[in-house]
């Protein structure tokens, strides 16, 4: 009988393991009038994130919130509703857009929920991110965007002012930058292509290839082969730790 009574009690366990392993989500949209409002703010924790400028004098965010914690869409709403931030609001010439866990500290009481960011705003905004984890991809701005992200590719298109990022790890793809790029980067590739101005670049480690570039291209880099082609500026190198360097078709000499 007691061995009866345990295997139905493992049997239980599993299926309710299995159950809250499944993924849940569901949606939600927030929207703002843009009238006097200059920019946005990004506060976001886990997740993926595109952000894109168009025609529109209204802010948009598409929401899709998942989980594989709980075991039913009604646990996983009311989780969210408890534990997470997810407002959009104007705040002091610009918009807030928050978008995580309402505790910044990691603990056994963590929701585990991820929220995925789809996010339309006026091309002339200028754009501020601080992300923890997840995809960025942002595209068609007319003002600056700042970036700063914990771990996640991240891939920039047509941005036609200046560009700072400040990433932990994960690859960088930016092209189509009319103005300056600084990058500072832990870990990850670094792929440039159609920079109007200058390039800066502090990274720790992996490849970077960069192509026709406007201005002048700064690097300190702990390892990784660098290739640099189209160059019409200055070549700095600030440090090289290892990996071969290839400017304009030629091999650099470090000194």
């Amino acid at each position: 009988m007691k061995a009866k009574l345990l295997t139905l009690g493992v049997g239980i366990a599993v299926a309710l393991t299995a159950q809250a392993g499944k993924e849940l989500s569901f949606d939600r949209q927030l929207t703002l009038e843009a009238s006097r409002i200059d920019g946005l703010e990004i506060d976001a924790g886990a997740g993926h994130m595109e952000v894109v400028g168009a025609d529109v004098d209204v802010i948009t965010v598409d929401a899709r919130i998942t989980s594989k914690k709980y075991k039913s869409k009604e646990d996983l709403e009311e989780a969210f509703e408890d534990k997470m931030d997810f407002y959009l609001k104007r705040d002091q010439g610009f918009a807030l857009l928050k978008a995580s866990n309402q505790s910044k500290m990691m603990s056994f009481s963590n929701p585990e929920i991820s929220i995925h960011l789809t996010v339309q705003v006026p091309q002339s905004f200028d754009l501020v991110v601080d992300d923890g984890s997840g995809h960025i991809k942002i595209s068609d701005m007319d003002g600056s965007v700042e970036i700063d992200d914990g771990s996640g590719h991240i891939e920039l298109n047509n941005i036609k002012d200046d560009v700072e990022i400040d990433d932990g790890s994960g690859s960088v793809i930016a092209k189509n930058i009319a103005g300056d790029l600084t990058i500072d980067d832990g870990s990850g590739e670094i792929k440039l292509k159609h920079i109007g101005g200058h390039v800066a670049i502090e990274d720790g480690s992996g490849e970077i290839q960069a192509k026709d570039i406007a201005g002048d291209f700064k690097v300190d880099d702990g390892s990784g082969p660098i290739e640099v082609s189209d160059l019409q500026g200055e070549f700095i190198l600030v440090d090289d730790g290892s990996g071969s360097i290839e400017v304009n078709g030629k091999s650099w000499s470090k000194k």
